[in-house]
């Protein structure tokens, strides 16, 4: 049987895990925590002779022995399909080839890697180890012509001992790595299939003596102040002879020692050595406060020379679960997560450090504190991050059988005895590695494998090496060995119940609110049940980034490819755009409105007549000493007031009633705006970073508005046989009798309408709305409606024009409807009010994407001014991340570019809104009530057919949509529906609006046509 194929071989020669550390000459450099810095660390990443082969033995027998010097390069590390090798393709959870266990296909894409590299006279006398961060999926290793050994699990780190083959001068290396192996059955997560060394490879020389291993654990006392740090040390001695040393140990904090001990040994070949240091009043770890200690292993020979000295950062933390209660440093605390896939938009997971990086700024700067390592351990380097940034980390492990769910039986490796040493192996080996990452607070069995004996033997295995830590696994649904029990995907309703009848452990959602393409929708009626219930203590948003891999088409377009896009079939198309920032890290609408929802600093509004505001802290470990609010007050775009607060000495999680000063309204509609920011900087975050924003309506439009000033030119009317003209002082309107509709509106000789507006209730399909578009509104035909004049009637109303047109507006096939009326009247100053109202007939009683108005204006007309949610996009359920105001923009700006184009750009409670050219005319639009506002340089029918956005043409002229009701987001893409108040009717409806020409000072002429009482809804 080959070794790829066999169950019960995964590895040989491979070292027995133990943690990440790298050793140093001195205290100063092993300070630094640089591994380059290290006298015995070689790097070998860079370029690697490559050639790519479809079958592993069509890879030349001579490849260990001969460097071949006729292959081509490749970079290392990287995913061989991203360049240019083999064949890419995405599923989210079915297997590629036939489920036939432990077999994989025969024509097995191998990878054959070769490089030189040259050591020094100084490496004879140590240990040489090679170490792989991450190959996937099985490789071998070979050193000038020898075999050293072979391992699967493509994310976890595989040590080999290569000292025996290695010498002075220069060294072949030889790596095979095939795509499949028996253990590609556990490693079927949601992203792309690629298969390469994606990880840094190094060689690390260690003295002969070393510290093998070493485990740091924290304990409190019982008050929480004070502290003990322990440390088991695993010491090796590979010379033939026993050596007395000494090991010594510092504690640093900052440039203080606060400690120094040491203990003397002989050591033969292996010897543990155990001591602790107790700490008065340590400064304890935590997202909020990530305060790091140093500590320093220094191990010297008999004669007092420093044979290496490890260091390891130690943040004083820990956790437990109290009472069906989560508590990190014997404090309350809630996990507000994101699922993180490593991804990078041109090499796939072969992430760079700096993208880790940013990543986790991101995090941080967006109110993140906890990241789930979805699906499988990253790079040993991102928890060190996480220790220094501050986050929580759920550490989950690489095994995910998804693929057997296609077949009905999702259990059935997990729960087969002849699998259980591979996934033991795998906890053991990710346990072991990532031991003394205070951030790590939780780990993580795996996803979506099932439940059976696997499991069992996984979180026995996990507690024996970590009782210190909570073991999470999310199909264990009755909790059987976990302790902390966890769900997907639950809609509201239900996370509501399992807070009102909770669970004797705690409970999180380790996968809600699908955030693909626009979306999520829902996160603030999510967040609310989060915080009626102590019990549930952690959500995790589905996911942090899209996977998309860029590309260019032949005009030079950016765009982003999926499933589908490179011939692979079967596949899931764009099912890997699900993240809240684009491919290439650029935040998205649905990360900014995440921020906001989770924001630690809330405030409320409790009283604003007397001023009376409510500040409610939800840090779970920090005061708000380090922040202000700063208050404002505006009218109408206009700022009245503005004032700093500072609120002193507010313990966590608690609140308290502030006072702030409201000037008199005026008779404008007023809002108080809150701004609450971070005083100092951080190292993700520059001083006085927003935090989060507020908005609380402080008092109604009272001015009635200014009637139209009357034109002494009449109108001039034309009542031909297909065209209905009307004629002003300096304007021109046609209507067509054929449809109804206003064909033509000319202002100083200048076109305003390029496109006839009509009644809308389709918009082009967003992500979230597949289900329903696919479910109800493409079989139904709602996207392909038909509209047919049934009536015009022409009158005079005083000096007016009113025309009213009633048609019918409904699908072909079915006998379903709205009769709609269109209301057009046009007055001698040049305005043109539109009165919009339809009956249903027929039976169609389900949900529908908008009841809306869609008109094409003028190309030119790309300056937009509105009052109303901004400045970004925002849907009825979600909206929090915007404040009503008077927003500036252009088209283009507005309109949010994903990935895969569908509907988007809305803007809520729009009071007027004005698109103008550069010179300043245009049209302004004033509603009776609030209305929804978008403008986009494309049809929307060319929006709906797209599928990647290069394919997006310009009309040639603007959509200006004009929507009375807008369903809401959702996230049913893979997630929960629209919820019910959110949710769009085929229902009876009316709604008006005015559209005048405009030039000059659009706010002052749009305010004085505002109507009084304009509602006001701010969250």
């Amino acid at each position: 049987m080959n070794r790829w194929e066999n169950v019960q071989l995964t590895h040989e020669n491979r070292l027995p895990p133990r943690t990440y550390f790298f050793a140093y000459q001195d205290i100063d450099q092993a300070r630094r925590f640089a591994r380059e810095a290290s006298s015995h660390f070689l790097l070998l990443s860079g370029q690697w002779t490559f050639r790519y082969f479809d079958h592993p033995l069509e890879v030349p027998e001579s490849f260990p022995h001969q460097l071949m010097s006729d292959w081509g390069q490749i970079g290392v590390p990287s995913m061989w399909q991203l360049e240019g090798h083999g064949k890419l393709q995405y599923t989210d959870e079915g297997f590629p080839f036939p489920i036939d266990v432990p077999f994989v296909p025969s024509a097995n894409p191998t990878g054959a890697y070769q490089r030189l590299f040259t050591l020094g006279d100084s490496w004879s006398a140590r240990q040489t180890i090679i170490k792989f961060d991450g190959v996937e999926t099985y490789f071998e290793v070979y050193v000038n012509g020898h075999y050293v050994g072979f391992s699967k699990g493509s994310r976890l780190i595989a040590e080999f001992d290569v000292s025996p083959y290695v010498h002075a001068g220069e060294n072949l290396l030889c790596v095979k790595v095939m795509q499949w192996a028996d253990s590609t059955y556990i490693e079927d997560q949601d992203m792309w299939w690629t298969a390469g060394i994606f990880r840094d490879v190094y060689l690390v020389g260690r003295p002969l003596t070393h510290i093998d291993d070493f485990t740091v654990t924290t304990t409190f006392n019982d008050d929480y102040r004070d502290a003990t740090l322990a440390c088991h040390v695993e010491l090796e001695n590979l010379t033939a002879q026993s050596e007395k040393i000494t090991l010594e140990y510092q504690l640093f904090d900052g440039e203080k020692r606060l400690y120094q001990g040491g203990t003397q040994i002989n050591i033969s070949q292996r010897q543990a050595v155990d001591f602790s240091i107790d700490v008065k009043q340590p400064k304890q770890w935590s997202a909020e406060t990530p305060h790091l200690y140093h500590l320093m292993l220094i191990l010297k020979n008999a004669a007092g020379d420093t044979l290496e000295v490890v260091p390891q950062r130690v943040g004083f933390r820990d956790i437990q679960v109290r009472d069906g209660l989560m508590l990190i440093n014997n404090r309350y605390v809630m996990l507000h997560g994101v699922n993180r896939h490593d991804n990078d938009h041109r090499k796939g997971r072969a992430v760079s450090m700096d993208r880790v990086e940013k990543d986790l700024i991101l995090m941080k700067q967006h109110n993140i504190n906890s990241v789930r390592t979805a699906h499988y351990p990253n790079d040993p380097r991102f928890y060190e991050l996480c220790d220094l940034y501050g986050l929580f980390v759920m550490a989950e492990t690489d095994v995910e059988s998804h693929g057997f769910a296609n077949v009905g039986d999702l259990s059935r490796i997990t729960d087969d005895p002849t699998w259980e040493p591979v996934y033991v192996e795998r906890i053991v080996r990710h346990v072991q590695a990532q031991k003394n990452h205070p951030s790590i607070v939780i780990w993580s069995l795996g996803n979506e494998s099932g439940y059976g004996c696997n499991v069992r033997a996984m979180a026995k295995a996990c507690k024996a090496l970590d009782p210190t830590r909570l073991v999470h696994y999310e199909e264990d649904r009755d909790a059987e060995v976990v302790d902390i029990i966890s769900t997907m995907y639950t809609r509201v309703p239900l996370m509501n119940e399992f807070g009102e009848f909770p669970h004797p452990k705690p409970r999180i959602i380790c996968e809600y609110a699908h955030a693909m393409g626009n979306g999520p929708g829902g996160l603030s009626e999510y967040q609310n049940v989060f915080y009626r219930h102590d019990c549930l203590q952690g959500h995790y948003v589905w996911e942090w980034c899209d996977h998309g891999i860029q590309a260019q088409d032949a005009d030079g377009k950016t765009f982003y490819q999926y499933g589908g896009d490179f011939g692979d079939y079967p596949n899931n198309a764009n099912f890997c755009l699900d993240g809240l920032i684009y491919s290439d890290q650029t935040p998205g609408p649905g990360l900014r409105e995440y921020k906001q929802v989770i924001a630690p600093v809330k405030v409320h509004a409790v009283d604003l007549a007397r001023g009376e505001l409510r500040v409610e802290n939800k840090l779970w470990f920090s005061t708000l000493d380090d922040y202000t609010l700063r208050v404002e007050i505006k009218a109408e775009g206009e700022l009245l007031s503005s004032q700093a607060l500072k609120v002193s000495d507010l313990a966590p999680n608690s609140a308290r009633t502030v006072q702030i000063t409201v000037p008199e309204t005026d008779g404008r509609e007023s809002w108080v705006n809150v701004f609450v920011s971070k005083d100092s900087a951080t190292p993700y975050s520059d001083a006085n970073h927003l935090i989060a924003q507020y908005q609380f309506a402080l008092a109604p439009r009272t001015h009635a508005a200014k009637p139209l000033a009357v034109s002494a030119t009449p109108l001039i009317v034309r009542d031909e046989r297909l065209t209905c003209t009307v004629s002003g002082h300096n304007f021109r309107m046609a209507f067509s009798k054929l449809s109804g509709k206003l064909t033509s509106w000319q202002v100083n000789g200048e076109e305003l309408i390029a496109e006839e507006g009509k009644i809308n209730f389709f918009k082009p399909m967003i992500d979230n709305h597949k289900q329903e578009y696919e479910g109800l509104w493409e079989p139904n035909h709602l996207q392909i409606m038909q509209e047919h004049l049934r009536a015009i009637e022409i009158s005079r109303d005083g000096d007016d024009l009113v025309m009213e047109t009633r048609t019918t507006l409904a699908p072909p096939v079915f006998d379903f409807g709205m009769r709609c009326t269109y209301c057009w009247r046009v007055t001698p100053a040049g305005a043109l009010s539109v009165e919009l109202s339809g009956t249903p007939y027929g039976d169609y009683p389900h949900i529908i994407p908008c009841i809306g108005f869609t008109l094409g204006i003028n190309q030119n007309l790309n300056q937009v001014t509105y009052y109303g949610r901004g400045p970004g996009e925002n849907y009825p359920d979600s909206q929090q991340a915007n404040l009503i105001d008077v927003w500036k923009s252009n088209v283009n700006a507005m309109f949010e570019n994903y990935p895969f184009p569908q509907n988007n750009g809305n803007r809520q409670q729009v009071r007027w809104a004005a698109l103008t050219s550069h010179s300043g005319h245009g049209l302004l639009v004033v509603p009776q009530q609030p209305i929804h506002f978008s403008a986009w340089p494309y049809r929307s029918e060319a929006i709906h057919a797209a599928r990647h956005c290069n394919e997006l043409e310009r009309s040639g002229h603007i959509t200006l949509n004009l929507d009375h009701q807008l369903l809401g987001l959702g996230s049913n893409s893979w997630g929960s529906e629209v919820l019910d108040s959110w949710r769009v009717r085929f229902q009876p409806f009316r709604y008006a609006f005015t559209l005048l020409p405009t030039c000059g000072d659009v706010q002052t002429q749009a305010f004085s046509l505002t109507p009084a009482a304009a509602e006001s809804e701010a969250e």
